[in-house]
């Protein structure tokens, strides 16, 4: 489904003049007409969170969900928060097709008990070791073969994307003054979070290592998959989904206080 083309792509003094409209107006035709040009928002989002959808009907219920947060957006704008209208819907937009996976439970509880497991007996054994364990030890550990535990982080993978985007929603969520506040609402308690909260997200960045601080930012900013990662760092698939969840688990565990259960 095509919500949206590059005919249909507005500017922002485009966008301000229909808004304006739409607020005077009510004008429903003027409201779709801006949907249909940030249409986009909805399918880009929804591609970003694919590794979560195990269906093609998912991926379409995702991208309906978006449309439909995305009337919303228009409808709740706020243009004098300072924040553009694009940054806004993708912020809102993203998080209503997380609402939706949650709701819909798509990621089975089987997995999400499994990648817990495997966090704690790699926690346990890098205590134990002073190093990070090899793939071999950790299925030793747990009391399976290596290629039991291959398995599980291959499906594992399918849920990092979720698990990432998750943990930077809430994130905003709990700190919208990253995004939305203006010189004027900034009270001191909100500069304090804001302050903190960039600090903590530095440390917990800088706290992971240089392999790890890659692949995160070839697959969730580059629009690598992990099979062009494992080609590049010269490493399997399964390799490459281990760093990447271990990665999400270490930012999770060191943003947990942020994080909106």
């Amino acid at each position: 489904m095509n919500y949206s083309s590059k005919d249909l792509k507005i500017s922002d003094e485009e966008f301000n003049d229909l808004f304006r409209q739409y607020k005077e107006t009510g004008n429903i035709a003027v409201r779709n007409k801006i949907v249909l040009a940030y249409g986009y928002i909805p399918q880009t989002c929804a591609m970003q969170l694919r590794g979560i959808a195990s269906s093609y009907a998912q991926i379409e219920d995702m991208i309906n969900q978006g449309m439909i947060t995305l009337i919303d957006c228009v409808d709740k704008f706020d243009p004098d928060k300072g924040v553009k209208f694009e940054s806004y819907a993708f912020l809102r937009v993203k998080g209503g097709i997380i609402d939706l996976v949650r709701k819909q439970d798509w990621i089975p509880r089987r997995v999400r008990v499994t990648a817990r497991e495997i966090n704690d007996v790699r926690s346990i054994l890098y205590s134990e070791l002073g190093r990070e364990p090899t793939h071999e030890e950790v299925a030793e550990r747990m009391g399976v073969s290596p290629e039991k535990l291959r398995q599980y982080n291959a499906e594992i993978s399918n849920s990092v994307v979720f698990s990432f985007e998750e943990l930077i929603q809430n994130v905003s969520q709990m700190s919208s003054v990253l995004e939305s506040s203006t010189k004027d609402d900034i009270t001191p308690e909100k500069k304090i979070l804001k302050d903190e909260l960039r600090l903590v997200l530095r440390e917990a960045i800088d706290e992971l290592s240089e392999r790890e601080r890659l692949v995160v930012t070839l697959y969730f900013y580059e629009g690598l998959n992990l099979s062009d990662i494992s080609k590049v760092l010269d490493v399997t698939v399964q390799r490459v989904s281990q760093i990447n969840a271990r990665a999400v688990s270490k930012l999770k565990q060191k943003l947990n206080e942020y994080i909106i259960n």
